[in-house]
């Protein structure tokens, strides 16, 4: 919001002339300078064109006796006027429309519609009935009706523009009395409507009438006389602080006011009985309220000088509408104006939502464009016919507008409250602002130095300290001990309790530490400890000349942090693991040998471990391994060798096995087993696996090439793969790609994989076994298991491992052993290849089983499948 500044005055000037303060004067009373001229146009406009229909009841109310209350009536409609259809020869001509039941609403027609029902009365004598119409009074009703006998009768005809005269019950619903002689009265009314056509009609007796009026007025009261009061707080608030953009929220309200007024029948009813010209100023008002919600907003919300533009543009057609709709021009009309607030409340909603977040205004705003946009189509869909015509979907714009007016003069009270706080505070802030200044910097260093949990010196200091001694030379020893149980205590406790139970254990470790280092114990900052993190901390201490002194302090430390913490009703351990690190050996510097005492901790088999630098290169080797299969599997350092598997007795090569090689740029060459198994404990063997059977499937024509059309390729596949559940379709999409047969595929997986989940692996295997792929168990005589188990499993082909061939020339024991495990595999009806054949003595001994097959150096080495070939 703004407000106008005082001009800077110069003593030596002459006085500003009154004419000079005009246009700002206007400027700052706009609001309501623009809702007095509406009124007076739309007044004068209206008594202009406007001619007062002088129909009469014709006769008084008759005395009527109790009648049942029907809470809706049938109809039917037609886009034609009452005279028309009368005057038409034979109703049945006429085509007329079926008004949805419990729905009265058609729409915004540009023509007269009349509607149609019947009313029966099968006694013998007249019955009398009140016919009611609920909404809206701005609606001009002519009904008619043609008793049983076919007597046209006509019924007073009333509107907004009738005089009050023809209301024959004081209540802001239009009733007609009628006779309902033997037989069917069909009754005709004809709608021509300022707005939405309808005709909600029932059938009431006397004593129903007040009791159903008297409840929608009194809530429709109450909620006026909220809009009144936040009206006048906010007239009030416009008059004391001068604040122009208020004033337009004053203009909503007074605009909202009026249109439900007129809706009621409030007007012709009982405030304006004489001056229905105040009932055509609806036209009028609705505008102003369009105009009223774009001028508030900049003032309510901070928007940027295009959005603020875009809503001058629409406050100028709104008051452009304004003005027009009055003289009865054919094009513009409520139609025009239905459509211009819609999109300018979806525009303004858009506005909004971009600062719901950070601005609380915006929140104000955005729920009361919600419910102006929610009344408004809750009367529209009343008036197309989509929902019944009650009180309150009759009055849903009037609640919605309402409710958005409350939300806005709550969000204009909150404002001033605000700035009124601002005001009042402000020395109280400056002298905060000056302590906390204060606090700062007597604070700085404390802040700097320490952590923020534990208040022990933190990394930085540390390092610090550390460097200092470094820069001496002088040899220490550095502990860093890792809490591996503080994520789950803090879980399970909270973090607030296991900060707490932290910061007493640390507090008794630091004594421990004092009392068993004494004066070896390096002082970090004045503390014996340091805090890394919540986890991970650290202290130092000078190295002893005697080696067994060190150790037995650090069987001291191990049993203190091995015994169990405990505290009031808590007792647990922290789970603690130490690393240790020495300077100068373990680091260059403090960073050094921090991060060599840190790595060591990580270590799981014991509580105290000592950096090995052995150790750590080979974890840093395995990390970086995992780190780069994926792009090896792409930038060519991993190719595909194939050992040739062949008849033990005519050297004939049936099948080969792709062995998978990788050439790291770092590492050089590095074999399977340094990180295959890795690959399967962290999941990443399954894209090794799928690579592999497409780089086979993609080498198996030159394999055609150089050993037959026959042959077989053999793939290892993990655990991992049959656990996965598209391991099949994948395998399928793979071969299908290029044009290959499953049985052209042989897939080896270990017993020990096997076994690892015997039925997820039974379940894939048979699986896969369906489609047509061959089987096969690899290094059989590795695992453990039964024979029960590999029967029930879809084998095809048995890999005897190389285990049993060591020494078998001179051990008849392992002779008999083979003899047995080649047995098993003719029992089981499996193909047998014996891996590991190496020398020539050994491959003649196999030539005395029968359709043996072999696998080894004796008959080839995995080589590599040139393109060229």
């Amino acid at each position: 919001m703004d407000s106008s500044a005082n001009p800077q005055s110069d003593p030596g000037a002459l006085p500003v002339h009154n004419w000079r303060q005009i246009p700002r004067l206007l400027r700052r009373w706009l609001p309501l300078s623009l809702l007095v001229s509406g009124l007076v146009y739309g007044l004068t406009v209206t008594s202009i064109l406007s001619t007062r229909d002088s129909i009469k009841a014709g006769h008084a109310l008759p005395e009527l006796r109790a009648a049942d209350h029907t809470d809706h009536v049938p109809t039917e409609f037609t886009l034609q006027s009452l005279d028309a259809i009368l005057a038409t020869p034979g109703a049945s001509t006429i085509t007329w429309t079926t008004t949805p039941e419990n729905h009265t609403g058609i729409g915004y027609p540009t023509q007269p519609a009349t509607f149609r029902f019947s009313l029966d009365n099968p006694e013998q004598q007249a019955t009398r009935k009140l016919l009611v119409v609920t909404a809206p009074s701005m609606d001009s009703i002519t009904p008619a009706m043609i008793t049983p006998d076919g007597t046209l009768e006509r019924l007073p005809h009333m509107g907004d523009i009738h005089p009050f005269s023809n209301r024959l019950y004081d209540l802001p619903q239009w009733i007609w009395p009628v006779t309902l002689h033997p037989g069917t009265t069909t009754f005709f009314f004809e709608v021509e409507n300022a707005g939405p056509t309808l005709l909600p009609i029932s059938i009431h007796k006397p004593e129903t009438i007040l009791g159903h009026t008297a409840f929608t007025l009194a809530w429709k009261a109450f909620i006026g006389g909220l809009l009144t009061f936040a009206l006048l707080f906010n007239i009030s608030i416009v008059i004391m602080l001068r604040r122009p953009g208020l004033a337009w929220l004053s203009v909503l309200m007074v605009g909202v006011m009026h249109s439900q007024l007129v809706m009621d029948g409030f007007g012709l009813w009982f405030l304006w009985s004489d001056w229905p010209q105040f009932n055509a100023l609806l036209s009028v008002s609705l505008p102003l309220c369009l105009i009223a919600l774009c001028q508030f907003t900049p003032h309510f919300l901070s928007i940027s000088r295009p959005i603020s533009s875009i809503l001058n543009v629409i406050s100028l057609a709104a008051l452009a509408l304004a003005i027009v709709t009055p003289l009865g021009l054919p094009l513009p009309g409520q139609g025009s104006l239905l459509v211009l607030a819609a999109l300018t409340g979806l525009f303004i909603l858009a506005v909004v939502a971009g600062q719901i977040r950070h601005h609380v205004y915006a929140r104000y705003y955005g729920l009361s464009i919600l419910a102006i946009l929610s009344g408004a189509i809750v009367s529209s869909m009343r008036t197309i016919g989509w929902l019944p015509v009650t009180s309150l979907s009759d009055s849903a714009f009037f609640l919605g507008a309402a409710i958005a007016s409350l939300i806005l003069t709550s969000g204009v009270g909150r404002l001033l409250l605000e700035e009124r706080k601002k005001r009042l505070s402000a020395d109280v802030r400056a002298r905060q602002e000056g302590q906390l200044r204060a606090k700062i910097e007597k604070d700085y260093d404390h802040l700097m130095k320490t952590h923020r949990v534990t208040g022990k010196p933190n990394r930085a200091i540390l390092e610090e300290s550390l460097e200092t001694l470094n820069s001496k030379k002088v040899p220490y020893t550095l502990c860093l001990i890792r809490l591996q149980r503080f994520n789950e205590i803090e879980q399970t406790l909270g973090y607030r309790t296991a900060e707490e139970l932290l910061k007493t254990y640390l507090r008794r470790m630091s004594r421990f530490l004092e009392r068993t280092f004494e004066a070896r114990l390096i002082r970090i900052n004045g503390h014996a400890l340091a805090s890394i993190d919540t986890i991970n901390h650290a202290f130092a201490f000078y190295r002893g000349d005697e080696t067994n002194s060190d150790q037995h302090i650090m069987n001291e430390l191990t049993a203190w942090l091995g015994t169990h913490f405990r505290e009031g009703r808590f007792a647990f351990s922290w789970s603690p693991s130490v690393g240790i690190a020495h300077a100068p050996e373990h680091g260059p510097d403090a960073v050094g040998v921090l991060s060599s005492a840190g790595f060591a901790s990580l270590s799981g088999d014991q509580p105290l471990c000592e950096y090995d630098p052995s150790v750590a290169e080979w974890q840093y080797r395995q990390q970086m391994l995992m780190l780069d299969v994926e792009d090896a599997l792409t930038n060519g350092s991993m190719w595909l060798e194939y050992q040739p598997k062949v008849g033990v007795r005519d050297a004939r090569t049936s099948s080969v096995e792709a062995l998978i090689r990788w050439h790291h740029p770092e590492f050089g060459k590095v074999p399977p087993d340094h990180w295959v198994p890795l690959a399967e404990q962290v999941g990443m063997i399954h894209p090794v696996t799928l690579w592999v059977i497409n780089q086979a499937c993609s080498d198996y024509k030159r394999l055609m090439l150089k050993y037959g059309s026959n042959i077989a390729v053999a793939v290892n596949i993990s655990a991992k793969d049959l656990a996965h559940p598209r391991f099949d379709q994948e395998a399928m999409e793979i071969l299908a790609r290029h044009e290959m047969k499953p049985g052209e595929l042989i897939l080896e997986i270990t017993e020990t994989a096997m076994m690892a989940d015997p039925e997820a692996a039974r379940v894939m295997i048979h699986t896969l076994s369906q489609q047509g792929f061959r089987i096969a168990l690899d290094d059989f005589g590795t695992g453990h298991s039964s024979l029960g188990t590999l029967a029930s499993f879809d084998l095809d082909e048995l890999k005897i491992d190389r285990s049993f061939l060591e020494d078998i020339l001179d051990h008849p024991p392992r002779q008999r052993i083979f003899r047995a495990a080649l047995e098993l595999g003719e029992a089981l009806d499996l193909d047998v290849v014996v891996e590991g054949v190496e020398d020539e003595a050994i491959a003649l001994w196999l030539q005395q089983f029968p359709g043996l097959h072999g696998q080894g150096y004796y008959w080839g080495r995995p080589e590599r499948i040139r393109a060229d070939r």
